[in-house]
């Protein structure tokens, strides 16, 4: 298994030699689970196997996350205006 950690983000990679039974190589995204934590050790995607899925997991990431940016900021702004 490889797994590596970038920031607060990182994947494993699961190959063939790391199973019992012989699957197809695929990755799963993590992210850190708090601040204390060395490594990314909370899952946050399935068992992704193409290029195509973690680009589709990411792309749809992406818009969520962006879409928590508009969401946060407007809750912030109402709530100093009070």
């Amino acid at each position: 298994m490889i797994q590596e950690t970038i920031g607060s983000f990182g994947f494993h990679l699961i190959g063939q030699e790391d199973l019992q039974r012989p699957l197809r190589p695929n990755v799963r995204l993590y992210v850190k689970s708090s601040a204390m934590s060395r490594a990314a050790d909370l899952a946050i995607s399935p068992q992704l196997e193409s290029s195509d899925e973690i680009d589709h997991f990411i792309d749809d990431a992406i818009a969520a996350l962006q879409s928590l940016r508009g969401d946060a900021k407007r809750a912030l702004s109402t709530a100093q205006r009070s």
